[in-house]
């Protein structure tokens, strides 16, 4: 029956509009909207790239489609198991057929992706994170649709990223006005914070630490002083994934314009590579004394997972993400479950040598992004269910499920999963909550796991970061930096080798002139001042893009 009044909608809305009988969908009344720049492509030049397209003119209802379309999706993160409960909702909700192309994972995937889209069988909607020269060759090689007229007509993904950030869609954005590459996940400003053991505190009867020297005492006191109390030397200080610096952000923030593998600009607008800026030798200093003294945990540098070292427990320091204080946070589960007499709490960031305690800061720009490829037979209705799956309610039904079915909202309006989209229930159930993760995420009310408590902890993580990302630069094409590019994997190679060797103690920064010569040997002197001119460019384009937003209202 469901079909069938389907059907019938279909054709009366293609009647009454006089829509071609090869257009199988249904118009909306709603008016495309008229903010940011829209695709003046024609409909003949995007049928030549893109396969058969629908009455761009109209707005179609994606939900009323009489001929049922083929869709192939790249998938990595999140559910990926085919045929699940909400896949099937999908397909009937939008009278398609989904064939899920599951990527292999971080290892691997990029190149997965990289054949996928030299191939004859790339999917109609491509999944990435990273690759910026790849994207560059897929856009000019007329891989990628341009999907700005689409998203000017399909509003959810824009309006929510305007809210959000406006800057977001400036990155994702070219100088044109094409859009080639939708934002899939864009964090929080800030999405991590300082954490630390209350109960280790508690049994030391220590305060909780304001400042670095306070923390570094912490950290001395949890790892010479039996915070646990099993008259075992078996704890440590702090701990955190391996080979990552962000563990080391109390450290790392302690000093102006360093980091340990971004860009930096000063308040002149000078430009400067963050692990070859003076200040990153002062922060390297201070971590290698610290694990030096084995207040860190060794296998830091080591390939470990920071979720499963501190499930593990054994360090009471870290710096992780504030959703850990979600109670269905499923580290901190595990962690509970072997220790339910712990307690690990959030605290504020530490002060530091530069007397200004800053958290990690998020990009505005998506660390992956999507768009919808050149074998999409009607890219724009495909645009269009996929923006229709990104409103707010869609969104939470295919992140969560069912209310009163997979989840319940308490008295207090707290989120209560009956089933939580990471629980193995909903892969032997195959019911697939989570379905297409990455592939757009709202960070607003649709993320109904957040309690206040950790909503709070965002927006107070996000406000005490700022100072730092103006520090921080963002490329809106990373692949302007013609320079780097060649020598970025030997460069980072380099800056991997000396920060870790430095930490582990086979290195010291006493050599950090010759690790300076080494980078510029590799070339990064002359991508320097390269990097600069991108960036005054860039400056110049943004305010344009701001004016222009301005103007439009």
């Amino acid at each position: 029956m469901k079909n069938t009044l389907k059907k019938i909608v279909c054709s009366v809305l293609a009647l009454a509009l006089c829509v071609s009988a090869f257009a199988a969908c249904g118009s909306g009344n709603n008016e495309s909207s008229s903010s940011g720049k829209a695709s003046t492509a024609s409909t003949e030049s995007k049928t030549e790239t893109s396969g058969t397209t629908t009455n761009s003119g109209e707005k179609i209802d994606p939900t009323a489609c009489e001929d049922t379309m083929d869709v192939t999706i790249a998938v990595m993160t999140g559910f990926t198991q085919s045929d699940s409960r909400v896949e099937k909702m999908l397909e009937e909700k939008y009278n398609v057929n989904i064939e899920l192309v599951v990527l292999p994972g971080w290892t691997d995937g990029q190149s997965k992706i990289n054949l996928l889209m030299a191939g004859d069988d790339t999917p109609n909607i491509m999944w990435w994170w990273g690759m910026d020269n790849d994207f560059l060759q897929w856009k000019n090689a007329g891989k990628l649709v341009d999907v700005s007229e689409y998203m000017n007509k399909y509003t959810n993904i824009r309006d929510y990223y305007n809210k959000m950030d406006p800057l977001t869609l400036f990155y994702a954005t070219e100088d044109d006005g094409a859009v080639y590459r939708i934002p899939g996940d864009v964090s929080e400003p800030s999405c991590e914070c300082l954490w630390i053991r209350q109960d280790w505190l508690d049994n030391l009867k220590l305060e909780v630490p304001t400042t670095i020297e306070e923390l570094e005492e912490v950290m001395r006191a949890f790892t010479e002083d039996d915070p646990d109390g099993n008259g075992q030397k078996d704890t440590y200080g702090l701990g955190g994934d391996g080979y990552d610096p962000r563990s080391f952000i109390p450290w790392i923030y302690s000093y102006d314009y360093t980091h340990y593998n971004r860009w930096t600009v000063d308040a002149d607008g000078n430009v400067g590579y963050g692990p070859a800026m003076p200040n990153t030798k002062n922060w390297l200093q201070d971590v290698s004394e610290l694990y030096a003294k084995g207040y860190i945990t060794p296998n830091i540098t080591q390939d470990t997972d920071r979720d499963e070292e501190m499930a593990n427990g054994g360090f009471g320091v870290t710096y992780s993400w504030c959703a850990y204080n979600n109670p269905d946070a499923q580290t901190m589960k595990s962690f509970y479950a072997s220790n339910p007499d712990a307690k690990w709490v959030p605290i504020d960031q530490v002060k530091g040598e530069n007397g200004n305690p800053q958290d990690d800061p998020a990009t505005s720009a998506a660390w992956a992004y999507f768009g919808i490829t050149n074998t999409a037979t009607d890219p724009e209705r495909l645009y269009a269910m996929y923006d229709d799956m990104c409103g707010l309610d869609n969104y939470i039904e295919r992140r969560y499920g069912v209310e009163g079915e997979d989840y319940t909202i308490d008295e207090n309006g707290l989120y209560n999963p009956i089933i939580a989209p990471e629980s193995d229930e909903n892969n032997t159930q195959n019911i697939g909550l989570n379905l297409f993760n990455n592939l757009f995420n709202r960070k607003d009310e649709g993320l109904i796991s957040n309690t206040p408590e950790t909503k709070a902890l965002f927006e107070k993580s996000g406000a005490n970061s700022r100072d730092r990302a103006a520090q921080l630069v963002e490329w809106r094409n990373p692949a302007d930096l013609t320079l780097f590019t060649p020598i970025q994997a030997d460069v980072e190679d380099e800056v991997n080798r000396y920060i870790w060797a430095v930490i582990g103690g086979q290195d010291s920064v006493d050599n950090w002139d010759t690790y300076i010569s080494t980078l510029n040997s590799l070339g990064l002197e002359e991508a320097v001042a390269e990097a600069q001119e991108v960036y005054n460019a860039q400056a110049e384009k943004l305010q344009a893009y701001q004016d222009n937003k301005t103007n439009q209202g």
